[in-house]
């Protein structure tokens, strides 16, 4: 069996991809980008959805935390940044559901209108004939 001797560059080379993957490894939260990405997306499909009409009070809160969490970003509080944005986030999620809560009830109202529009029609269409 031939065994080859270790390069000069093999062992640093060796103990950075060590320590890279013991850090990867180490159980740190990571940074809070990915939750100001998620904030953010959650935001804009609650906006898309209608929540400036059906939960104004909710959206408008989830944009604040997001703000507050880009600005604890820059201000280097990953923490508290990782902490509003999910916050962010979360309040998006609430006025997305309170969209969709809206806009199930306006759509019962209307087919509960239209059913009784139908039976008002057949009631009409029932009776006799007035003389």
């Amino acid at each position: 069996m031939k065994t080859r001797a270790l390069t000069p560059h093999a062992v640093p080379a060796a103990a950075m991809a060590a320590m890279l993957l013991l850090a990867a490894c180490s159980g740190q939260p990571a940074k809070p980008d990915a939750s100001l990405v998620r904030a953010k997306t959650a935001i804009d499909l609650a906006t898309l959805a209608g929540a400036t009409r059906y939960a104004p009070a909710d959206l408008n809160h989830a944009q604040s935390q997001l703000q507050a969490a880009n600005a604890a970003q820059v201000q280097g509080d990953e923490k508290r940044a990782r902490y509003q944005a999910e916050e962010a986030e979360a309040n998006a999620q609430l006025a997305l559901a309170r969209t969709q809560a809206g806009k199930a009830a306006e759509a019962a109202l209307q087919v509960q209108q239209g059913n009784q529009a139908l039976q008002d029609q057949m009631e009409r269409s029932n009776e006799p004939p007035q003389r």
